[in-house]
C-alpha cells in the first residue's frame, strides 16, 4: 500500500510551518537533505513565493548549450528514449541536467500534464538549488548522491504540484558531470524510479567510459558472477598504461578518488607481472586474475582496442544482475561467507548476547545486532538462523550500504517482466521473497536510504509487499535479524533514521564486543590460525608475534585478523614458526606507536616522548650487540619501522 495523501501532507506542513514561520528547524519530519537544501536555498534569498521556473529560454541559448553538452547529450539521449519507452504511460518526464544545472536534454511524452513537464524541461533551463531552490536535480547535484524530492518539499510554491527523482552522473575520471531526473504531478512514491533510473545512469556513465580512445579495456570484480554486469568495475587505458578512465564500481574496488586518471598506472593498480599487460594489449589474453596494490584478488577480463565491445557485453550482463545478487546463501557456505570464524567464541559478554538472541529470535522477535565493522554480526545472524526451527529455510543477507542506489528496489522486492529497460525477460525475485520460510538478514540497515525506510517499515508491517512494476501482493514470511555499526538513536535525533521503522526492528537489540574488549583474544588467534591452515600444519607464533597480535587495536576486529592470519600463513608456507616478517607492514607500523611503553620506567613526569623512545632503541641495540634484526624482533617492530625510528632519532 502505499502512504497515505493525509499522513505525508500534514508531515510536510508541519514542516513548512516549524521552518517558514517558525524559524525551526524541522528533524524527524521530512529527509534530512531536504531540510539541509531550504537551508541553503534560504541563505541564497530565495522566497516561497518566488516565480523563478516557468521563465522562457533564449533559442540562441538552446543552440550553444546544445553543442557545449554534444558528448553528454549523444551519451544519455539514447538511453533517456528507451526508459520513457519502458515506462509507458506512467506520467513520467525525463531530463539530462549537466553539473550546473542546466538541462541539456529531456524526453516527455503527451497530454497536458507532459507539455507542462515539457516547459520545465526546456534545454537551457536552470533548476540548480541557487536557481529555484529545493528540487530533485539540484539537490543531487549539490549533494552528489541520488535525491528524492516530493510535492510541498520543493522549497518554491510555484513547483509543488510535481514529485522528482535524480541520480548523479559521473563522467570518466570520476568528476561529477551532471544528473538523470524524472520528474512526474501528484506526490505519489518517485522512489519507486530510483531503480530504473539508477540503471539507465550507469549505462550513460558506461557510454560516456567507451568513448574513449583507449588501447585496453578491462573488466574486472572480485567475485566473478559479477563480470559482465553494471556492478563489474571498468577500467581504460592508454598503451603505454597509463589509466584514461574508470566507472564508479572501478573506484570504489581501487579506492580511487576523483580525477586521478592520468596519474595512474596499470603496474600502480595491480601487483602483477609486466607481461600481463602486454600480453592483454596483444589479444593474446582474453582473461585472467589479478591482485591490487592493496591484495584484493579480481577476476578480470580484458579487450583490446576494439571500441564498444566491453560496453556491450555491460548491457548484456544488465539483465543478469538482479538473479545473481539475489541468490540466498545456503547455510553450508555460511562459514565460508562471513570470513570471521567463530565471532561468538568463548567471551562471555558474546556468550550472553548469542544465547539472549536465540531466545528472542525463536520467539519471531526481531533481533537488532550492534557492533563494530568486523565483530561477526553476520556470523551471529547466521548462527541464529542454523540454531532455530527454520534452519532448512535460507538465509538471505541484503548489505544496505552496498547497494547501488538505482538497484535497491529491485533488490528487495524484485520486479514483474517489463518493469523497466535491461530487465530480466520474465522478471526476477527479490531477496524479500527469496527468504521466504527462512531469515533476512539485514546488514548495516543504518545507511538504507530514507527514501526506502517507509516501505521496509509497510512490510514489516504488512507482512506483504509488491515487485517492483507488479499490483499482486506477495506475503512476507521471515524472520528479520538487522545490524548496524552506527547509532541507530542517534540517527533518529538526527532525523536521518525513521523512529516507527526503530521500534519495529529494534524487538532485542545485542552488542558484539570490539576484538580490543575480548578476553578470549588468545584461545580466539589460536582458533583462527588453525581453521585458516586447514588440513596443513599448524605453524608456531613467534613471542613477538603473539605479543603483536595480543595488544594489537585491531580497528577491523575479527575479520581485519583473520586476513592478517591469512596473509602470514602463505608468507610462512613450508615454515615451523610465524615471525614479525609474515605480518603486514602497515600493521607493523600501526603497532610502533606503542614503541614508548616498552621503555624503562620514567625517571620523572618532565621525561618527552622521544627521549623515552631514544633510551629504549638504544637499550634495545645495545642487549643485541647492534643487529637490527634481532633489535626489531625484540621491540615487536619491522625492520623497516626501526630503520625509520633510528633515522629520526639521530641513530643512523
Amino acid at each position: 500500500m502505499g502512504e497515505s495523501a493525509v499522513s505525508f501532507g500534514q508531515r510536510v506542513e508541519l514542516a513548512r510551518r516549524h521552518f517558514f514561520r517558525e524559524g525551526k528547524r524541522p528533524d524527524g519530519l521530512i529527509p534530512e537533505m531536504v531540510i539541509r537544501s531550504w537551508e541553503r536555498s534560504r541563505e541564497l534569498g530565495l522566497g516561497t513565493g518566488d516565480r523563478r521556473v516557468f521563465n522562457p529560454v533564449a533559442r540562441h541559448e538552446k543552440s550553444l548549450i546544445e553543442e557545449r553538452c554534444r558528448p553528454l547529450i549523444a551519451s544519455a539521449l539514447p538511453e533517456m528514449e528507451k526508459l520513457h519507452l519502458s515506462l509507458g504511460h506512467a506520467g513520467w518526464a525525463l531530463a539530462c541536467i549537466d553539473m550546473e544545472g542546466i538541462v541539456v536534454s529531456s524526453v516527455c511524452g503527451s497530454g497536458i500534464e507532459a507539455r507542462e513537464l515539457a516547459s520545465i524541461f526546456q534545454v537551457g533551463r536552470n533548476v540548480s538549488e541557487a536557481a529555484v531552490g529545493t528540487n530533485g536535480p539540484g539537490c543531487s547535484l549539490t549533494e552528489g548522491r541520488p535525491m528524492v524530492v516530493r510535492a510541498a518539499e520543493h522549497f518554491l510554491d510555484e513547483v509543488r504540484p510535481f514529485s522528482c527523482a535524480a541520480v548523479p552522473l559521473f563522467g570518466p575520471s570520476g568528476a561529477l558531470v551532471g544528473v538523470l531526473d524524472a520528474t512526474r504531478m501528484g506526490h505519489g512514491e518517485p522512489v519507486t524510479i530510483l531503480e530504473p533510473l539508477g540503471i539507465a545512469a550507469r549505462a550513460i556513465e558506461n557510454r560516456m567510459l567507451a568513448e574513449l580512445q583507449g588501447a585496453l579495456t578491462m573488466g574486472f570484480h572480485y567475485r566473478p558472477d559479477l563480470l559482465d554486469t553494471p556492478l563489474e568495475g571498468v577500467v581504460v587505458f592508454a598503451e603505454d598504461g597509463t589509466l584514461l578512465g574508470a566507472n564508479q564500481s572501478a573506484r570504489q574496488l581501487l579506492g580511487l578518488g576523483a580525477a586521478e586518471a592520468g596519474r595512474e598506472r596499470f603496474e600502480t593498480l595491480f601487483d602483477c607481472p609486466p607481461e600481463t599487460f602486454r600480453r592483454a594489449l596483444a589479444g593474446r589474453l582474453d582473461k585472467g586474475v589479478l591482485r591490487s596494490d592493496g591484495g584484493l584478488r579480481f577476476d578480470a577480463r580484458f579487450q583490446a582496442m576494439r571500441p564498444g565491445a566491453m560496453l556491450a557485453g555491460l548491457r548484456e550482463g544488465a539483465q543478469r544482475i538482479h538473479a545473481l545478487a539475489a541468490r540466498p546463501v545456503l547455510p553450508a557456505q555460511a562459514g565460508q561467507a562471513a570470513g570471521s570464524g567463530d565471532a561468538i567464541g568463548f567471551d562471555p559478554v558474546a556468550g550472553q548476547a548469542l544465547h539472549v538472541a536465540r531466545r528472542a529470535f525463536e520467539r519471531d522477535i526481531p533481533v537488532l545486532i550492534n557492533g563494530e565493522t568486523g565483530t561477526g554480526k553476520e556470523v551471529l545472524a547466521r548462527r541464529l538462523h542454523d540454531d532455530s526451527s527454520r534452519s532448512a529455510g535460507p538465509f538471505v543477507a541484503i548489505n544496505c550500504s552496498s547497494l547501488p542506489a538505482g538497484l535497491i528496489e529491485s533488490e528487495f522486492f524484485g520486479y514483474e517482466d517489463g518493469a523497466f529497460t535491461g530487465g530480466r525477460r520474465g522478471g526476477a525475485l527479490g531477496k524479500f521473497e527469496l527468504a521466504r520460510g527462512g531469515t533476512l538478514f539485514l546488514d548495516e540497515i543504518g545507511d538504507m536510504p530514507m527514501e526506502l525506510q517507509g516501505r521496509l517499515l509497510r512490510v514489516l508491517q504488512e507482512r506483504s509487499f509488491s515487485r517492483l512494476g507488479g499490483a499482486r501482493q506477495i506475503v512476507f514470511d521471515a524472520r528479520v535479524v538487522a545490524a548496524t555499526h552506527r547509532r541507530l538513536e542517534t540517527l533518529v535525533a538526527e532525523g536521518r533514521f525513521r523512529e516507527d521503522l526503530y521500534y519495529r526492528i529494534k524487538g532485542v537489540r545485542v552488542s558484539l564486543p570490539a576484538l580490543r574488549e575480548r578476553g578470549d583474544r588468545a584461545v580466539l588467534i589460536d582458533a583462527l590460525l588453525a581453521r585458516e591452515a586447514g588440513e596443513g600444519d599448524v605453524p608456531m607464533l613467534s613471542p613477538e608475534a603473539r605479543h603483536v597480535l595480543m595488544h594489537y587495536r585491531w580497528p577491523g576486529n575479527i575479520r581485519q585478523l583473520g586476513h592478517v592470519l591469512r596473509l602470514a600463513l602463505t608468507l610462512a608456507e613450508g615454515e615451523e614458526e610465524i615471525g614479525l616478517q609474515h605480518f603486514p607492514e602497515e600493521l607493523l607500523t600501526d603497532f610502533d606507536d606503542a614503541l614508548a611503553l616498552r621503555a624503562a620506567p620514567l625517571r620523572g613526569s618532565e621525561v618527552c616522548l622521544r627521549d623515552i623512545e631514544l633510551e629504549a632503541v638504544r637499550a634495545a641495540m645495545a642487549r643485541n650487540a647492534g643487529n637490527v634484526s634481532a633489535t626489531a624482533r625484540s621491540l615487536g617492530v619491522a625492520r623497516a619501522t626501526l630503520y625509520r625510528k633510528l633515522k629520526l632519532l639521530g641513530l643512523a
